[in-house]
């Protein structure tokens, strides 16, 4: 095959193999019929003709060439976009890292923190490392099937190092009934009066996907058919909402530990944190209800959320 192509073209397909399809060069050697060092050699040589060029985006680094633009077209104030790899996992602690730079930024002493539940969520907590001494409030309670690392379990120790505040909200997510939603919160009236004084609220969000959401086993049979019913693009803190961002089944909600649609739209930064392709129509949809100002996301989801419409 060496002989076939000429060296330009040679180095390219080597490139191809080697750089996106992670042939080794032992492998390549054996394809291509020539030696694993003149195959190194080449690849050298495409780099430094130009032939091969490397891109390398840090996670923890901010993309404004996919921020800015996003920024505008979903009509919010803080985008940040980074550049993910590896499993969902992976994603979500990149994910993480970047939230809390954000917050790091937005933050100041003496603010409000309303803290809402998710896997993300909690991997944004958990690198909340130095706070100035803020409050931070529970906004949801916990579901069912959440993990075991919480996001208020992992914020806790750094809260409390600068002298600040923590109010939990030691109650599920479902509660069954408006009436019983109504006892609780009379209950821990004290963190519900604080839903009105946020100064900026970090939330996931979530889709309606059987497969996706760990709300979905939350729900009695009864639930589900409504959710199911209505359709909703996605949720955050417990909001459902269609992709126009028209929120939907406020029932579901009055039934969930939760906040509600006039606390998100008075506080001043709610910041959202999501990534993943099958999310793009929950984002849109979030981003639409007014309730948010603030997104970070990964590639990926960033280039086909500015292919949306």
């Amino acid at each position: 095959m060496d002989a076939e192509l000429p060296e330009p073209q040679l180095i390219a397909s080597l490139a191809r193999r080697h750089y996106l399809e992670d042939v080794s060069k032992v492998q390549l050697a054996k394809e291509f019929g020539i030696s694993r060092f003149r195959i190194a050699r080449l690849l050298a040589k495409g780099r430094e003709e130009g032939i091969i060029r490397l891109e390398i985006i840090d996670p923890s680094t901010d993309l404004p060439m996919l921020s800015e633009p996003l920024a505008s077209h979903l009509g919010l104030r803080y985008v940040r976009v980074i550049g993910s790899n590896g499993t969902d996992t992976d994603v979500r602690t990149q994910l993480g890292s970047m939230g809390a730079q954000l917050l790091g930024e937005l933050v100041k002493p003496g603010d409000n923190l309303g803290l809402g539940w998710g896997r993300t969520v909690a991997e944004v907590a958990k690198n909340l490392r130095h706070l100035p001494p803020i409050t931070v409030i529970q906004i949801s309670g916990a579901p069912a099937a959440a993990h075991a690392s919480s996001p208020i379990d992992n914020i806790r120790e750094a809260v409390l190092s600068a002298n600040g505040y923590i109010h939990d909200l030691p109650v599920p997510f479902y509660v069954r009934s408006p009436e019983m939603r109504r006892q609780l919160f009379e209950t821990h009236s004290y963190v519900r009066g604080q839903f009105e004084h946020l100064d900026t609220a970090l939330v996931s969000i979530g889709s309606w996907e059987h497969k996706e959401t760990q709300l979905y086993r939350e729900f009695p049979p009864s639930v589900r058919a409504r959710l199911d019913q209505v359709k909703p693009a996605g949720e955050l803190a417990g909001i459902w909402f269609d992709e126009t961002g028209r929120v939907l089944a406020p029932e579901v909600t009055r039934m969930c530990m939760t906040l509600e649609t006039h606390h998100l739209s008075q506080t001043p930064r709610v910041i959202a944190v999501a990534a993943g392709v099958k999310k793009v129509s929950a984002i849109l949809g979030a981003a639409r209800t007014g309730l948010i100002t603030g997104l970070v996301t990964d590639r990926d989801t960033a280039e086909a959320l500015l292919d949306a419409h």
